[in-house]
């Protein structure tokens, strides 16, 4: 994996560069992408993907799911009841 993005703020200054890869880099700045030394990636952009055809088979298993459940099953659980929350004591907590 080659990490380039001369764009990109978090890509300056590197002062220590093994953390600047761990904590700074984003998928935003793999540059290339080697895998059984094949490009997989290159200039940010996939390689070798059709990914409109790839998107149109999301598409379609979206499609089936919600037929398959049914429109109210679907709204459920794109649109989960969130338990309500409540605060806990905490004796350390500072109140004033």
């Amino acid at each position: 994996m080659l990490i380039k993005n001369d764009a990109s703020p978090a890509m300056f200054p590197v002062l220590h560069p093994y953390g600047h890869v761990v904590y700074q880099a984003q998928r935003g700045d793999v540059h290339t992408v080697l895998v059984g030394g094949k490009v997989v990636k290159q200039d940010g952009k996939l390689v070798g993907v059709d990914l409109a055809a790839a998107r149109a088979k999301v598409g379609a298993t979206v499609d089936h799911l919600r037929e398959t459940m049914g429109e109210d099953l679907w709204a459920r659980g794109m649109n989960p009841e969130i338990p309500e929350s409540r605060i806990l004591h905490n004796p350390y907590q500072y109140t004033k």
